[in-house]
């Protein structure tokens, strides 16, 4: 029971402090050897577009990165720079796959007493071929593959190319992300919009059902591939020495491949977190 506590809790500090790289260090200039953890507390929260499955929160975020010459740490992300110039960077990049992560997230409400009794106020047949959404599982996999960045005076766009590296699905990922971030005399702000396709391997795997968990079902949903969009906006501002007020808003709009399936209730998912970090 602590054990997937604590896992739920990690993988939601994975999905948000992908966003917390948008802050003010993006603006600064990043010397060979720098590294910084930052523990952030203030409350965070995130949308599961799964059908019959909770949303999940958390009040702590932690974020750390470390570059070196070449290699470099960004959280879950580990990256090599292959070439760099000043407007042009190619990056060899291993990341997590978020589609995951919704099926990570699952298994708190394990915890209420309701369900470790066996009570339940519905009362319907029991059928035991029937799965319940929020019992069906699939595995976190992790992506890696080659990121360019072109730098520019207005915004850096990012396009890279990832391939499932762990065996899960054996699809891939293209991403596209504009980004864009600007100091002011009262701290930073980031903004970032992307697109990101998904193969149809990788949206067959996440979101179809198997021949065991369809029962009666039946569904006619055939996957292919699909393209989610999303806008990432960051606030970052100073207050006093390491101490920094933190904020994070993202929305993502998932393709229509993903909202057919059944396992999906929600045309797309809303994460974000606001607190204070402190940086170590």
């Amino acid at each position: 029971m602590t054990v997937k506590v604590k896992k739920r809790f990690l993988l939601l500090a994975l999905l948000l402090s992908q966003s917390a790289a948008l802050q003010a260090k993006e603006i600064e200039t990043v010397s060979a050897g720098d590294w910084q953890i930052s523990l952030a507390a203030g409350y965070g929260a995130l949308e599961n577009p799964r059908a019959k499955v909770d949303n999940v929160n958390t009040w702590i975020l932690p974020t750390w990165y470390y570059y070196g010459e070449n290699f470099y740490v960004e959280n879950f992300t580990l990256g090599y720079s292959l070439y760099e110039s000043d407007n042009f960077i190619v990056d060899l990049q291993t990341r997590f796959n978020e589609d995951g992560f919704f099926y990570e997230f699952d298994g708190l409400n394990k915890l209420l007493l309701s369900d470790i009794v066996g009570y339940t106020p519905v009362k319907q047949p029991i059928n035991p071929k029937v799965v319940k959404f929020e019992e069906i599982e699939r595995n976190l996999s992790y992506l890696g593959g080659v990121n360019t960045t072109w730098v520019t005076p207005y915004l850096d766009v990012s396009l890279g190319y990832f391939h499932d590296i762990t065996g899960v699905h054996q699809g891939n990922e293209i991403q596209l992300r504009l980004k864009r971030s600007q100091a002011f005399s009262w701290g930073a702000l980031g903004l970032e919009v992307g697109a990101i396709r998904k193969s149809e391997n990788l949206v067959s795997y996440y979101y179809k059902l198997t021949k065991e968990e369809q029962g009666p079902l039946r569904s006619k949903y055939q996957p292919s591939a699909t393209i989610n969009y999303h806008a990432r906006t960051v606030v970052n501002v100073p207050i006093f020495d390491n101490v920094n007020f933190v904020g994070i808003l993202e929305y993502t709009w998932l393709g229509q491949e993903i909202t057919d399936s059944v396992l999906i209730d929600k045309s797309g998912y809303l994460s974000g977190f606001v607190g204070f970090s402190y940086d170590f």
